[in-house]
């Protein structure tokens, strides 16, 4: 994502209906100055601030009811259920919008049952950045082309993520085997553990993989410990 530009672009002075009004989340506050100020000097956004913590957020969105917010990946987790709590109350008045590149499925999952209005990615420059944000303040739902192998955005609006709906699938059997595997056991292991066929074991796991994506037992461990399913 371009934080930085060489010259500063010429202002696009939008008809006041037409301008947004924009926060800008992210833990490097010098990260989230960068963006606030491409996105001023790309037009169509008047006032944008910048903050650095949940707790600042929180508090812009209560006194300047902004129209869109643009949350970093480590305030999202941080602060998830106090922002979105406090949307709750307005969420005809502000849209939100995450950077979603580092979260994890089960994150992703989480997020996409809250109403975000946007999934977007560090791999788009700003004024992509910028057009994305101005689509979500009409709102209109955004999903950056860089997510698209990890997450779909339904005809309703709403995202989901592609390997949550595939885990849905699994039973708790197969859930017990996969952790089992996923810590380190063989196959007899876990077959004795659960009480079942050794055969039965590698079925379930054959499946395990199809559905997160997995294509060996190595795979399948680092998909389990960037779930944080288990220690690394």
């Amino acid at each position: 994502m371009q934080t930085l530009v060489e010259s500063r672009p010429a202002k696009t002075e939008l008809p006041q209906s037409q301008t947004t009004d924009a926060v800008i989340a992210d833990n490097s506050r010098v990260n989230a100055e960068s963006i606030a100020w491409c996105l001023k000097a790309y037009g169509g956004f008047r006032n944008v601030t910048a903050v650095s913590s949940s707790s600042e957020l929180l508090q812009m969105i209560r006194s300047q009811r902004p129209q869109v917010v643009l949350v970093g990946e480590r305030l999202i987790v941080a602060g998830l259920r106090d922002i979105f709590s406090d949307l709750a109350v307005r969420l005809g008045e502000t849209k939100i919008a995450v950077f979603a590149d580092s979260l994890t499925d089960r994150q992703l999952d989480l997020i996409a049952n809250n109403k975000v209005t946007g999934m977007l990615s560090r791999a788009d420059a700003v004024k992509k950045i910028s057009e994305q944000l101005s689509q979500i303040a009409a709102g209109t739902a955004v999903l950056s082309e860089h997510l698209n192998a990890r997450l779909q955005l339904l005809r309703d609006g709403q995202f989901r993520c592609i390997a949550s709906a595939q885990m849905q699938k699994l039973t708790d059997r197969q859930w017990d085997v996969l952790l089992s595997i996923a810590e380190g056991r063989r196959v007899s292991e876990v077959a004795e553990a659960l009480s079942i066929s050794e055969k039965a074991v590698e079925s379930h796991k054959y499946r395990i993989m199809r559905a997160i994506g997995a294509t060996d037992r190595v795979d399948l461990c680092r998909w389990a410990i960037r779930e944080g399913l288990i220690e690394a």
